[in-house]
């Protein structure tokens, strides 16, 4: 089914802070809205179906956003791309809609390195969600994109992709003011205030006609969903070719759980070749294959903390 926004609509974006409940926002004139679904490798939005299912009940247009976690790290933007495409599917948005990476700072985001890095990373993350389907939009604020994202880069691969938030003055706003409109290139919906008409809830204009098309056939699937097993302990695992440069000595184990036996301590520095990740119990494992045809495995990242860097 297609749906088209036609430009200067207004909309709103709402996560776990805002009523499950939209008929609030789109009886007041919003014409699309935008739900977080997920953040990071580990968090869902709770209110994210209830907020799908209501903006379609009000007939309009939902779509979806993810909250980067990533910072400048591609394996990761690879993984947490994956995971805005589960997320997003779970709560009924589907290929053909639009899904956002919001990257910004704070929440275990940092952007304060280099720029292209943080480039590098956001393509991979769009890359991942394009690949499934969706339709790619890229949130930050006018500051951050100007100055910690080459948005010329992203630009030149998605096209008007840009959703910028610029603020031109504090309090309840009804409409945008173009007079105060960040200039930019690129730039598909302004995210103008972030108490649209008294409601406590960001407003957004778009300012390009928004076209989503739910019954784009299903692309096949990217290889991390396609190459993926469970082990015999019940815990998921996902292909990935990787390099992991470890901060601090790490055991080596025979087995991914911190019982299994220890191979040996690796030291801080070691470069370690690995095939496939799991997440569980707490913990993010890597599989190193070894001689005849063994494995070892050891943790690369606790919760959202990672031992290491990734190349």
């Amino acid at each position: 089914m297609t749906r088209t926004i036609e430009n200067r609509a207004y909309g709103v974006d709402v996560s776990s802070f805002n009523n499950a409940n939209t008929t609030e926002y789109t009886n007041a004139g919003a014409d699309f809205v935008l739900v977080k679904v997920s953040e990071g490798l580990d968090y869902r939005n709770p209110k994210a179906k209830a907020q799908v299912d209501s903006a379609k009940q009000n007939n309009v247009v939902p779509m979806a956003y993810h909250y980067a976690r990533f910072s400048g790290n591609s394996n990761v933007a690879v993984q947490e791309g994956n995971y805005a495409v589960s997320s997003a599917k779970l709560v009924g948005i589907e290929p053909g809609s639009y899904l956002a990476c919001d990257y910004e700072q704070g929440s275990g985001n940092e952007t304060g390195g280099n720029s292209e890095d943080n480039t590098t990373a956001i393509l991979k993350f769009l890359d991942t969600i394009v690949s499934a389907g969706y339709k790619p939009l890229l949130y930050s604020g006018a500051a951050l994109m100007k100055n910690k994202i080459n948005a010329a880069r992203i630009l030149e691969k998605y096209p008007n992709c840009l959703w910028v938030a610029a603020y031109p003055y504090k309090g309840a706003t009804n409409t945008a003011d173009f007079n105060y409109f960040p200039s930019m290139e690129g730039v598909a919906i302004w995210q103008f205030t972030d108490n649209w008409r008294g409601m406590d809830v960001d407003g957004n204009i778009n300012l390009l006609e928004l076209e989503t098309n739910s019954s784009v056939s299903q692309p096949v699937k990217v290889p991390v969903e396609s190459t993926s097993w469970i082990d015999t302990f019940g815990d998921k695992w996902v292909k990935e070719d990787g390099t992991f440069i470890t901060d601090r000595p790490i055991n080596l184990r025979k087995g991914a759980k911190l019982t299994s036996n220890i191979i040996t301590t690796l030291p801080a520095g070691s470069v370690i070749k690995y095939d496939a990740y799991s997440r569980h119990d707490g913990y993010v494992w890597i599989r190193q294959p070894r001689e005849d045809d063994q494995y070892g495995y050891l943790v690369c990242r606790q919760r959202n903390i990672p031992w290491g860097t990734f190349k």
